[in-house]
């Protein structure tokens, strides 16, 4: 197994699994997959499967999964998504890096109708963790921020604040266990 470290090695690996991609698309999976700890690797065959680095740093080994070209855009899709949903919520935003990543969005986007058109989906069992977000604005008086929150604590604690579908503040959804 080697290491697909260059947009020409990638771009050679996609055209066997059916997929025209250029430099520039390749470039970008590349580098979401290494922003990430994880590579691809190809054998003599061009067999593709995902490499994470970061196991293998951290325990010696790694167990590389097969992997399409179609997998690795969808990945690429949802580390993009997240890094977008992370830029665009902070307080000072960085209007060029968002940027960047929503061209990445569209450039990634082509890349998947092309990729979807010749490899089916694989089928996966995935945990998908639901997380609701209650807010409630409590008034309190006190001499300080930490005497202030401490009284909400143990009120909540005692019952007091019971939070309910009425303080409904938002929703995520994430892999998880």
């Amino acid at each position: 197994m080697s290491e697909i470290k260059t947009p020409e090695d990638l771009v050679a690996v996609a055209v066997r699994q059916g997929v025209q991609m250029n430099l520039v698309e390749a470039d970008i999976v590349l580098g979401y997959m290494e922003g990430h700890g994880f590579s691809l690797v190809s054998d003599e065959q061009y067999q593709v499967k995902l490499h994470d680095t970061e196991e293998e740093e951290k325990y010696g080994y790694t167990n590389d999964q097969p992997y399409t070209i179609r997998e690795a855009v969808e990945f690429c899709q949802e580390m993009n998504e997240e890094l977008l949903l992370d830029a665009t919520g902070k307080e000072q935003r960085d209007e060029s890096y968002i940027l960047d990543l929503r061209k990445d969005d569209l450039i990634l986007s082509g890349l998947m109708e092309k990729a979807a058109a010749v490899i089916p989906p694989v089928i996966r069992r995935y945990n998908i963790v639901i997380m609701e977000y209650l807010k409630r604005v409590v008034p309190v008086e006190a001499a300080s921020w930490e005497e202030a929150k401490s009284k909400v604590e143990q009120a909540w604690k005692d019952g007091e604040y019971v939070l309910s579908a009425d303080d409904f503040a938002g929703v995520s959804f994430n892999t998880g266990s």
